[in-house]
């Protein structure tokens, strides 16, 4: 099985008011800080889903004004998103929109390196770029579903911060003031959506933490001051997990296992049956990751 992606499809509305007897082009949607825009461009692509046929069997995925779309094809398939990608430009010309195409952009996951790519995918003429790696929502995700590009680019964002613990040294100011200052300002950055990406390899994990060393070095405090980042990002997983469990709506209860109700008092009950992977990959991934941890 493999998957295609396609995402960040920005939408761009634009009106032609009538002012006295001249006609204008205006961009509506480009001042994102007005109040009424979101609420503009929601309507216009809240029917989206619609327009897309039930045969095609695409997962959309919307966030604000970002739209990422799945599809899962099985051996011997062919992928039906180009077909897709016509029905959402046509619906966007029904509602006076224009894909940007230079802003969307295409992923092809496959692990097997017999099976051919598949055409690249147009928007009208424009043909969208193919990448290895993309950013969604603050999450840097590759065609290798492994998580090193998105810890290099959290790690170098990190290092980057470690000068205002600097500057709380140099200002001779106390201990716990530069302590707040990495809590609130490097922490959150290494600890962003740490639930999805927590099952990491040792030496990833180990990057990660280094920076956390080396913070607390700055601060002149021992290495053992803080709970270790791999400690936090399993009580946030955790956390999530729980969430997940005790909310019958939510999108990936489907993918937790029902809870087992023993008939008999063991040493140590087990409330949730465990996952069976047979990858490393999906064994490290989020539910069965956490899964064990309980």
């Amino acid at each position: 099985m493999h998957l295609h992606t396609v995402d960040q499809l920005y939408l761009h509305w634009r009106a032609s008011p009538k002012i006295g007897s001249t006609r204008l082009k205006t961009h509506v949607m480009e001042e994102w800080g007005s109040v009424i825009s979101p609420t503009l461009f929601n309507v216009h692509v809240d029917d989206l889903e619609d327009c897309i046929p039930n045969y095609l069997d695409i997962n959309t995925h919307k966030y604000a004004d970002d739209c990422t779309q799945d599809e899962v094809i099985p051996y011997g398939s062919t992928s039906n998103m180009q077909e897709v990608l016509d029905a959402i430009n046509d619906l966007a010309h029904r509602n006076k929109m224009k894909l940007n195409a230079k802003k969307t952009k295409d992923k092809w996951i496959c692990f097997k390196a017999a099976i051919p790519e598949p055409p690249h995918l147009k928007i009208g003429d424009d043909t969208i770029e193919r990448v290895k790696s993309f950013k969604l929502l603050g999450l840097w995700i590759d065609n290798t579903l492994k998580w090193n590009t998105h810890i290099d680019e959290i790690a170098r964002r990190a290092n980057k911060r470690l000068f205002y613990l600097r500057e709380c040294r140099r200002a001779d100011l106390p201990t716990n003031v530069g302590l707040t200052c990495y809590e609130s300002k490097l922490r959150p950055v290494l600890e962003y959506e740490a639930p999805i990406w927590g099952g990491l390899p040792q030496y990833l994990t180990d990057e990660l933490e280094s920076i956390q060393t080396r913070s607390l070095k700055i601060m002149d405090l021992p290495s053992d001051s803080l709970q270790s980042l791999e400690q936090r990002r399993d009580k946030l997983s955790i956390r999530e997990y729980e969430k997940i469990i005790n909310d019958e709506t939510h999108p990936c209860r489907k993918y937790i296992p029902d809870m087992v109700t023993n008939k008999y008092d063991l040493r140590t009950p087990k409330t949730l049956p465990g996952i069976f992977s047979y990858t490393k990959r999906h064994e490290l991934s989020f539910i069965p990751r956490t899964n064990s941890l309980l």
